[in-house]
């Protein structure tokens, strides 16, 4: 064995060139103290006998720093839905990738654990995500943005568990107008308006008495804003029908006295109620007793004929049944 005289690595006898440093082996060596050029295989110096090198092992070789590769994020698209998530450790990863990819506009930025992953779909569309969203429950690091801006996720998705149950209902066609559970019934075609045409629904109340012979007016301002409220969060439903609740709303009689329409009835409350109640005397068994009312509600569902004629879809057939 021999040493290199320009790592002082050991490398073997034979060798011509250092296979550590790459140095030519049969170059002189120089004295670093008189600068005499000695025979290569020289341990001391032939002019002044200075040691030309120590007897060390070779130094390791620095391990080359990698180049962070800066990573360019496009903005999310303006027009529709956005599904962004990173690389996870979580075992729904691989299966969440699969899903992302049978989509079109699938798109992947940087590699390995600094990737992200994004998709594309348009809001009438939004349903055919629901494989990828089971693998991405649970994950912190997931976003969603509608038309480019930040969302809430559970704003945008939360209509997937009841658009579910009316799939999986016994007569999904009537399920949204409350088939199901008579408390639920409407005709808005929507479970989640919150606004069923039972009489015990606050929305009954929602207007004025126009005088004391029993007329009421319905706020159909106030009655849009409830429902544009209560439906926000499900508006990408693929079963709400926005044109239809616009349509029951118009169709809606502005003004019911339950004294000629037989239809209706007078919602009776506990005591008066400052403006929005109405007084009124009645005997009965030859006794006089005051109530008070604070709205009006369907008495059965013969007001319905009223509205189904005045709208344009044609409402399910348990609805007129």
């Amino acid at each position: 064995m021999k040493i290199c005289p320009n790592c002082s690595g050991e490398i073997q006898d034979t060798f011509n060139f250092c296979p550590i440093c790459g140095n030519d082996l049969g170059r002189p060596i120089i004295c670093s103290k008189c600068n005499y050029p000695n025979e290569p295989n020289s341990k001391f110096c032939q002019e002044c006998g200075e040691p030309l090198f120590s007897k060390l092992k070779a130094q390791p070789q620095q391990k080359k720093e990698k180049v962070n590769v800066e990573i360019i994020i496009p903005e999310p698209p303006k027009v529709g839905i956005t599904i962004e998530f990173p690389y996870s450790t979580a075992q729904s990863f691989d299966f969440a990738i699969r899903e992302a990819k049978k989509f079109e506009t699938f798109e992947q930025y940087g590699e390995d654990k600094k990737a992200l992953y994004r998709i594309n779909v348009f809001e009438d569309e939004l349903y055919r995500t629901k494989d990828l969203l089971e693998h991405l429950k649970g994950w912190r690091k997931r976003t969603v943005y509608c038309n480019g801006e930040k969302a809430v996720w559970d704003d945008i998705f939360r209509f997937f568990w009841c658009y579910e149950s009316k799939l999986t209902s016994y007569k999904p066609e009537y399920y949204c107008f409350g088939y199901e559970n008579e408390y639920e019934f409407n005709i808005w075609g929507c479970l989640m308006a919150g606004m069923s045409f039972n009489e015990d629904s606050k929305w009954f109340t929602y207007g004025k008495w126009v005088n004391d012979t029993g007329d009421w007016e319905f706020n159909k301002e106030r009655i849009k804003h409830e429902l544009a409220k209560e439906l926000h969060n499900y508006r990408y439903c693929p079963a709400i029908n926005l044109t239809l609740i616009q349509e029951v709303l118009e169709a809606l009689p502005r003004v019911v006295n339950p004294a000629k329409n037989k239809n209706w009835k007078f919602m009776e409350t506990y005591g008066e109620d400052g403006t929005n109640t109405l007084m009124h005397k009645i005997n009965e068994d030859g006794y006089e007793r005051i109530v008070y009312y604070n709205g009006v509600c369907p008495k059965g569902k013969l007001f319905l004929k009223d509205i189904s004629d005045n709208i344009r879809k044609k409402l399910p057939d348990f609805i007129n049944a």
